[in-house]
């Protein structure tokens, strides 16, 4: 009996421990834009995020928190901190593994709901199973949003051709079933980017549609009418539909640029007026 009291306190500490290492890390990446230039981040404040979460993780491996919560700082490190494509695949790549891990926790507590085999059952019997576990909606829209990343800097075509588009597109899907709303409409932001931006290879990505691509952008849009990053993608995506739309898009950018940062995402939304200006400088505008 008394072991049992033991093992239960030790489970108690750990249990504990951990969610003090989360709101270390919560700490850390509240100061993520500390020091930043424009859209590139110091990573001085982000590192000592990642550090914590994955100090959470050792101490409480079943707590799905944590995972997510690494993945979206290890995202916003390749992002926004690494300058270099061998940096940022160094990132992404370690976003990958721990994509991984939360997905094997998650698969777990799925099979525990009736979801035997998640990777072969359809995206809203998924969702419609995570939806009651905390933090498995996030685990999906960062996996997603990590390899999306990863798919950029190690080029579309070759990221294609290991299935990365479906995965995303799958994962990301499964987060919009789970909550649309996640992350100020998140969701159907990448997906509306990976519509636009997927190379259409036959029986492979026949799906990709900038058409589509803007109906999901503008579904984003509905939940974060000022983000600069779906603001932006839906111009690019627009152009890309047909070149007629220009004007439209042109007018979208500038008023992108106009705009002020929020500060909760400062580095974030720099980073977008940055490709705003970018594109209107491509299209001579």
């Amino acid at each position: 009996m008394r072991k049992t009291i033991g093992c239960l306190g030790m489970v108690c500490l750990f249990s504990v421990a951990a969610m003090a290492q989360v709101a270390e890390g919560d700490q850390h990446w509240a100061l993520r834009a500390e020091g930043h230039q424009a859209g590139h981040a110091k990573a001085a404040q982000v590192d000592a995020a990642i550090a914590a979460y994955q100090r959470a993780i050792a101490q409480n491996p079943n707590d799905i928190e944590p995972r997510w919560k690494l993945l979206r700082a290890l995202r916003f490190k390749g992002m926004y901190v690494a300058t270099t494509a061998d940096e940022k695949k160094q990132v992404y790549n370690e976003g990958k593994a721990a994509g991984k891990e939360a997905l094997a926790l998650v698969d777990r507590q799925l099979a525990s709901r009736g979801i035997k085999s998640p990777a072969d059952a359809g995206e809203k019997q998924v969702a419609d199973a995570a939806r009651a576990i905390p933090g498995a909606g996030e685990v999906f829209l960062w996996d997603s949003i990590n390899w999306g990343e990863w798919a950029l800097v190690y080029g579309k075509l070759a990221a294609v051709r290991q299935g990365a588009a479906d995965r995303i597109k799958r994962e990301a899907t499964i987060a919009m079933l789970v909550d649309p709303k996640l992350e100020g409409g998140a969701p159907a932001r990448v997906l509306g980017r990976l519509y636009d931006q997927t190379p259409r290879v036959p029986f492979l990505t026949g799906w990709a549609s900038s058409k589509e691509a803007i109906r999901l952008l503008n579904e984003s849009l509905k939940i974060d009418p000022s983000n600069k990053i779906t603001r932006t993608f839906l111009a690019e995506a627009l152009v890309d539909n047909d070149s007629d739309n220009k004007p439209q898009a042109i007018q979208i950018l500038k008023e992108v640029i106009a705009a002020p940062n929020p500060p909760d995402y400062e580095v974030e939304q720099a980073a977008a007026t940055e490709d705003a200006r970018a594109l209107l400088k491509k299209w001579g505008a």
